[in-house]
């Protein structure tokens, strides 16, 4: 509803009230009415009678009036096109309301209607404020570390400076000086993982080849990210086999130990030899629980090993909640058994030393935002079984056709190269150069591997692959080198399952292609790094947690692929 609404008027007395009101509001009408048509306001043709609203304020001094005019009919002034009609006289229309009564001079007048008014406004509702934490309650709310239980001697103690002494002059506690040099505290509540990984990185001097803060190139535990999310990390912590990937990643060697794998004795000959060494660490990954601590799952690493009480120096990454100490190497072992609620597989330990590959990834794994359970369903159950229905038809090249087509053409290959960033060590332009010269070091090995033929082939011989990877500069040259050497790479990465039943010749074939000992360096390094995390990928997100379930219902044994 559209309401015509009048200026006030001063200088009226009762009197004279009722000479004006008529006057007064044929001009509220047109005014209402003009603005109307020039904005185009449609005025409701039946609306509820016409009713004012008349107020004096007193009898010496000047009178307002103020008359609020619900429309009967569209009024239009003679500019517009619009159908004309007639408004009744305010005082006719007063008149002809129920109930109305004459308009009397004293104040304040009676209303010809009652006056209805607008609904009330839902109360604001105001937010609570929380009351802040008290230093009372915030103490009772938090904790301040964890008391060491009786079985265990910290390391500062009186016993833990004994222990330590009779382990340094016996000779296993070569390592712990690299070590203590190089403590880290994990950041985070579940990166013991990632803080005993970067606390033997740096022990070990290995050049991250990226920035960490201002000019220096050094580890902290949240630039390690490589076969996990970080935020998956920080919500979770690591899997055994996850420690072992990254680990990798940053170029070191490693040899990972589950404890249903090894005796005590080997466990024991692993601490000698690691304590009594200065170039090679051991991380622990154990269950707190058995050792009569809060928590579960835990990596540390060890710092010495006195032989003569058979006690080894767990170096705490969780320094806020406990600190390093002494631990029974027996009870350390058994602390390694019990299953991982993750993984349904014990923990273990790793034996980590310094290797030749360089820190930094050529090609990286693109798929933290792929879905990894339809692509362990696709690797795993699809290809096999569609291949195993073309048995006596199939070539190589129809294989990698297959295989890429397969993928969602927003994956690509899933992987891509590197590109140098700010992140990366040195000046931009050396960065930038000796980062080339390595991508094509890399890529001619690739080309240089048989598979390399048979993913041009397929590539040249199928438009759907021509039109998805054909260089953005040419849409009507060839498919670049450079996108069949990924490729390549991709083939020689992909889960061995994809080949489980392919005829015996193919399957010797792609396993001569998919060989590391027959690969270029930098090619076999990069290989390797994807194929590994690829797999866990692939463990990790599978819907079932039994990847392998599926190609056992295929082939019992797998070869050598």
């Amino acid at each position: 509803m559209h309401f015509a609404c009048c200026r006030s008027l001063d200088l009226l007395t009762p009197s004279s009230t009722s000479h004006h009101i008529d006057s007064l509001a044929t001009k509220a009408l047109t005014s209402a009415v003009q603005l109307s048509c020039r904005r185009h306001i449609m005025i409701p043709r039946a609306i509820t009678p016409l009713r004012a609203c008349v107020k004096l304020v007193s009898q010496s001094s000047p009178r307002s009036i103020c008359i609020c005019l619900p429309l009967h009919r569209v009024v239009c002034t003679s500019t517009c096109n619009r159908t004309h009609s007639s408004t009744p006289s305010l005082k006719a229309s007063l008149t002809s309301l129920p109930g109305a009564t004459t308009m009397s001079p004293e104040l304040p007048f009676a209303h010809p209607q009652p006056f209805i008014s607008p609904p009330p406004l839902p109360p604001t509702i105001v937010p609570e404020k929380k009351p802040e934490d008290k230093p009372d309650d915030i103490l009772a709310k938090t904790f301040y570390r964890r008391e060491l239980p009786s079985s265990l001697h910290s390391f500062t103690s009186p016993a833990g400076r004994t222990l330590f002494r009779e382990s340094l002059e016996a000779g296993f506690a070569e390592i712990y000086f690299s070590l203590s040099g190089n403590f880290t505290m994990q950041s985070e509540p579940a990166f013991c993982g990632l803080g005993s990984l970067a606390m033997v990185l740096n022990a070990l001097a290995v050049d991250p080849g990226k920035r960490w803060k201002g000019v220096w190139r050094w580890y902290s535990d949240d630039m390690l990210e490589c076969c996990a999310p970080l935020s998956q990390i920080k919500e979770k912590g690591m899997t055994f086999r996850e420690l072992a990937c990254l680990a990798r990643c940053n170029g070191l060697r490693v040899v990972a130990k589950r404890a249903d794998q090894i005796t005590y004795e080997e466990f024991i000959d692993d601490l000698k030899k690691v304590t009594s060494s200065q170039d090679m660490h051991i991380v622990v990954s154990f269950s707190r629980k058995t050792l009569n601590q809060t928590g579960d799952g835990h990596f540390s690493p060890i710092g010495a090993y006195h032989p003569g009480k058979n006690q080894a120096l767990v170096l705490d990454t969780a320094r806020f909640k406990y600190p390093s100490y002494f631990c029974d190497a027996k009870m350390l072992y058994e602390a390694m058994k019990p299953l991982d609620k993750e993984t349904g597989l014990p923990r273990g330990y790793f034996i980590l030393t310094k290797g030749e590959t360089k820190p930094i990834a050529l090609c990286k794994l693109n798929g933290e935002n792929y879905n990894w359970p339809s692509l362990t369903k696709l690797f795993c159950n699809d290809l096999p079984q569609a291949f195993k229905l073309m048995q006596d038809q199939i070539t190589l090249p129809d294989i990698v056709r297959h295989v890429i087509l397969a993928l969602p053409q927003e994956y690509n290959f899933l992987i891509s190269l590197q590109e140098p960033g700010v992140d990366l060590a040195g000046p931009a332009g050396e960065i930038e150069t000796n980062h080339e010269h390595e991508i094509q070091r890399l890529l001619a090995e690739a080309m240089d591997n048989p598979m390399f033929a048979n993913v041009k082939q397929a590539m040249e011989a199928s438009p759907q692959l021509q039109s998805m990877f054909r260089s953005s500069t040419s849409a009507d040259g060839p498919i670049s080198d450079g996108t069949i050497a990924l490729a390549t790479i991709f083939m020689l990465s992909a889960p061995r399952e994809i080949f489980v039943t392919l005829p015996d010749d193919l399957r010797k074939e792609i396993g001569r292609a998919r060989d590391r000992h027959h690969m270029g360096k930098r090619l076999a390094d990069e290989v390797g790094r994807i194929s590994e995390q690829i797999e866990l990928m692939l463990n990790t997100y599978c819907s079932c947690g039994k990847r392998h379930a599926a190609c056992r219902n295929i082939v019992p044994k797998l070869g050598k692929l």
